[in-house]
């Protein structure tokens, strides 16, 4: 086959993978969704029967389980409605500089018109007229009328600016208006919620007493502990099922098991080393740590990985669980607030979720679980001491 030819045969196959390349691209993409939707069915039917598990329970802890999700839809509100405060005082800032500037433009602007209007008045009424006829040389009346056109554009474009400038202001001054009305708005709304919080959060008090008094009254204590225990391996072991059905690329470009000793502590604060301790008056293991932080304090994934749970569950309240690949998980309970959902893609340092005390705790702090192939490892053993992010 001579150059020539070959050349050609090149050719002709890199136009064909280039038109091949995005559907194949979009090919790509379209089973990615699918495999994600198939996912999220999956996790959805998992949630469901949880709940169904738990209503049988107990009421109380159907109860908890409710209110302890309002507060962290209202907690969210919260802060949402905050920040959304705080930009809109600072565009009432910004708006209210802009017509400071324009006032102080305004008042030049009059200052000069002044001027302008003050030489007209002693030229007198008629000024190009008298230039006119003023019986000067050629040369100094054209000079003289150049001059007076000169002035008199400029006279002009200052009443322009003039007009301009009290527009600008008048518009500023609506925008400041709505801004305010809005602010208002905002702020009603915060208090209204702030109140609606106090009022779920002494509920959810009455309810953590009474689930506390049915437990002493039927000696269930060591029961509840197991249940616990039971369902959260149940939990995991499903999710381990659901995720190596459907393995992802994206996880081959950090190895997980090569960061042991290396992660982040997922938020600052004091570590109580609890694994492997055996919990009050039982058998049982503690399978994690818990960090003892302030209410509200953000909450970072400790590596890349998609959240497999984002929900309430019972004994570690608002529970995000993220799969790291290779059959690695980490988990984050008695959290507040959850900012993910599952199927969600985080990144190492991204926040996740905030401190809180649900789950029935009377104090604020997270418990934070490592689980290889379902198996606890101990978290101090992965997470460098003194080792938290920089936004921790």
């Amino acid at each position: 086959m001579s150059t020539c030819r070959l050349r050609k045969l090149a050719l002709a196959l890199t136009l064909a993978s280039l038109v091949a390349a995005p559907s194949s691209i979009a090919a790509d993409k379209a089973a990615k969704q699918q495999q994600l939707q198939t996912l999220l069915k999956k996790i959805d039917k998992l949630k469901q029967v949880i709940n169904v598990k738990e209503d049988s329970k107990s009421q109380y802890i159907t109860q908890l389980k409710t209110i302890e999700t309002n507060v962290a839809q209202i907690n969210l509100k919260v802060r949402e409605t905050g920040d959304q405060i705080k930009k809109r005082k600072s565009r009432l800032k910004q708006l209210r500089a802009t017509r400071l500037e324009h006032q102080r433009k305004l008042s030049r602007e009059n200052e000069y018109l002044a001027e302008q209007i003050y030489a007209a008045f002693t030229l007198g009424r008629q000024e190009k007229v008298k230039l006119l006829f003023s019986q000067q040389a050629p040369d100094a009346l054209q000079r003289n009328l150049v001059y007076y056109e000169y002035f008199s554009n400029a006279r002009v474009d200052l009443i322009n600016g003039v007009q301009s400038s009290i527009d600008k202001i008048i518009e500023t001054e609506s925008l400041i208006q709505q801004a305010q009305a809005e602010l208002q708005q905002d702020q009603q709304a915060l208090t209204a919620q702030r109140q609606r919080l106090k009022q779920d959060l002494a509920k959810r008090k009455t309810i953590i007493a009474s689930l506390d008094s049915q437990l002493k009254e039927q000696g269930g204590s060591l029961s509840r502990l197991q249940d616990e225990a039971t369902q959260l391996q149940s939990l995991i072991n499903s999710i381990q099922e659901i995720f190596d059905e459907a393995p992802e690329t994206e996880f081959s470009h950090q190895d997980f098991a090569r960061l042991k000793g290396k992660l982040a502590w997922p938020i600052k604060g004091k570590v109580r080393r609890l694994f492997g301790r055996h919990k009050p008056s039982s058998d049982l293991r503690w399978q994690g740590v818990r960090i003892e932080a302030e209410s509200g304090s953000h909450v970072m994934a400790v590596s890349h990985g998609r959240v497999a749970f984002a929900d309430w569950l019972r004994g570690l309240g608002n529970l995000i669980i993220i799969d790291h690949g290779n059959s690695y998980l980490s988990l984050y309970g008695h959290n507040e607030s959850l900012f993910k959902s599952a199927g969600e893609w985080v990144d190492a340092g991204e926040v996740i979720s905030s401190i809180g005390n649900s789950g029935g705790q009377s104090t604020a702090g997270l418990y934070f679980e490592i689980r290889k192939k379902g198996k606890p490892q101990n978290p101090t053993r992965w997470c460098k001491a003194g080792n938290p992010f920089p936004s921790g």
